[in-house]
């Protein structure tokens, strides 16, 4: 092993697969993925509503309902350690250090009992006293932070809730940021103030941040790496250059077409999983352009083009 390669990588994830049981034994809903995250890279996720971004990172660190059956399989390594293997007291201590996230919906992920400073307290244990978390309000990008400490959540805006939320993410300077469609709730107009405000914090600090999202300029602008996700899988990795001049997956290549040709209707079959996606062979042949025979019998493994591209498709060449 090479040891400066190790110090670069925060994350790696072997073969994580996430599952349910069901009436005829186990529906698989994240299948097999295997990446790596470096430390201080931003690492987009890439696909459409359902295809399993959101599932795969809260998998990252068991965060999962804890009565729910789902179950988890595979490696995470965090700085060398093993992520599935810690009880919740360490995975309580890993979320509120090292992991942080930023969720969709900052109003839910608020508790409306409590006041925004106790709020911010909390994400530090405490240990920070009330002109840090003025600070990190003011960093968030909030013009009265010293007023907003006494607000109820529900006396914010959607925008003023995601940088309540922001700060609370990052004010524990986590090693990983994962921002699950950060912007999805606040106005267009706010939506790369707010991602730009995220980026500046995330260069200061040095994180890694895992970055989910549908929309394609999103990805364009902020990814160093470009992960796609189709039905549970990753269907193709690569460095942002190289992947904005050539998809290599048919899935990656109609994602970029739809969004260019505006002569595409945004609810074509290409973007709307509408019970067109295949349980045998590989799961993007229903929709395919390519497809071939072999595709609805047989779904591929990742093929390893390079170092830092892979696609899983029999055709792609």
């Amino acid at each position: 092993m090479n040891p400066k390669a190790e110090v670069k990588t925060l994350l790696k994830a072997t073969r994580v697969s996430v599952s349910v049981p069901c009436e005829t034994g186990i529906k698989g809903l994240v299948h097999d993925s295997t990446f790596s995250l470096r430390r201080g890279e931003i690492l987009v996720i890439l696909g459409e509503s359902g295809c399993g971004k959101t599932l795969l990172s809260r998998a990252l660190t068991k965060l999962l309902p804890i009565s729910s059956p789902i179950r988890i399989d595979g490696s995470v390594l965090f700085e060398g350690r093993e992520i599935l293997d810690l009880d919740s007291a360490e995975l309580s201590l890993l979320r509120r250090k090292s992991v942080r996230y930023v969720f969709q919906d900052p109003i839910l992920a608020l508790s409306p009992r409590m006041k925004v400073r106790t709020q911010l307290s909390l994400s530090t244990e405490g240990r920070t006293d009330d002109q840090a978390l003025i600070d990190a309000l003011a960093m968030a990008g909030l013009d009265n932070p010293k007023e907003i400490l006494d607000f109820y959540p529900h006396q914010l805006s959607v925008g003023m809730a995601q940088r309540v939320c922001i700060a609370m993410a990052t004010l524990p300077a986590p090693a990983l940021l994962i921002a699950d469609e950060p912007t999805s709730a606040v106005d267009a107009s706010l939506r790369y103030k707010l991602l730009d405000l995220l980026m500046s914090i995330q260069r200061d600090r040095g994180m890694s941040m895992i970055l989910i999202t549908h929309d394609i300029d999103i990805a364009r602008r902020y990814g160093d790496r470009i992960m796609v996700m189709y039905a549970g899988r990753i269907v193709e990795l690569a460095d942002r250059t190289d992947f904005f001049t050539q998809q290599l997956h048919p899935y990656s290549k109609l994602l970029i077409l739809t969004h260019s040709d505006s002569s595409t209707p945004v609810a074509s079959p290409v973007l709307s999983d509408d019970g067109n996606t295949a349980d045998t062979g590989c799961r993007f042949h229903l929709r395919c352009p390519i497809v071939r025979t072999d595709c609805k019998e047989h779904e591929p493994v990742i093929d390893h083009v390079s170092k830092e591209r892979e696609v899983r498709c029999l055709y792609w060449k």
